[in-house]
């Protein structure tokens, strides 16, 4: 899978790995951004398998990140 082709787990997989490691706000950063990804997949807006070009396309369409993932 090319990197433009990476699936949502994927991308998420990566980014969880690099958490470790880093200054204590960034962590909480990237924590709070990984997770509100993955409350977009429990709510059906975007799917682990979906490629990131389509997933960002359905998240602007719901309105941003922090809409899809809102309750």
């Amino acid at each position: 899978m090319s990197a433009k082709a990476r699936s949502v787990k994927d991308y998420l997989d990566e980014l969880e790995e690099t958490v470790g490691g880093r200054e204590q706000q960034v962590k909480e950063g990237l924590e709070i951004y990984i997770g509100l990804w993955k409350k977009a997949i429990e709510k059906g807006i975007v799917g682990e398998a979906d490629g990131i070009d389509d997933a960002l396309v359905k998240i602007d369409k719901a309105g941003g990140l922090y809409k899809a993932a809102e309750d």
